[in-house]
């Protein structure tokens, strides 16, 4: 959200509380958001994932995915503005309403910064474009043992009304 409302639909930037930056990340931010994708895989398998380490071919190809929308959370730093979080989601058709719905997949908050509003400015300037596009509802999952988190998703939003499942396809990886 800005200072005086919602960011625009599709806007460059908007300033969330704490001066953060938020907007939408381009193919330019491709080498700064490596870290954050990186350090987000280890934070979910518990530093034991598979090996497999994201490359920067493969967060371009991230950030070119058509229906991919990546929001990034930029804050002060003596050297300039730097990439703090950042949250992936999706404009999805929403079959009971007739309507669309938002889906967070993957948020994630550097961890010298988590405490800040990141992670809530993030979900508010999604709510503020989700209003504007008509969605019915925001919707996320977060891991049973990320603790942290649920308090803040606890105040913040509600629990929905249905449990997650996985099958997973590919013997070796879960997380």
């Amino acid at each position: 959200m800005t200072a005086g409302g919602p960011s625009p639909v599709g806007a460059a930037a908007s300033t969330a509380a704490g001066g953060l930056l938020l907007r939408k990340l381009v193919l330019a931010d491709a080498a700064e958001l490596l870290p954050l994708i990186a350090a987000y895989g280890e934070a979910l398998t518990h530093g034991e994932g598979n090996g497999d380490k994201p490359d920067l071919a493969y967060v371009a190809q991230l950030l070119a995915e058509p229906g991919v929308n990546i929001r990034g959370a930029f804050a002060d730093e003596a050297a300039g503005r730097k990439l703090v979080g950042f949250a992936l989601y999706y404009d999805l058709p929403e079959a009971i309403s007739r309507r669309r719905a938002g889906q967070i997949d993957d948020l994630y908050v550097v961890p010298e910064t988590r405490g800040r509003g990141v992670a809530r400015s993030l979900i508010a300037d999604i709510v503020a474009e989700g209003r504007q596009r008509g969605w019915i509802q925001l919707r996320w999952m977060v891991p049973h043992d990320n603790l942290v988190a649920q308090q803040l998703y606890d105040r913040i939003a509600e629990t929905g009304p249905w449990k997650s499942y996985v099958i997973w396809l590919e013997p070796g990886i879960s997380w």
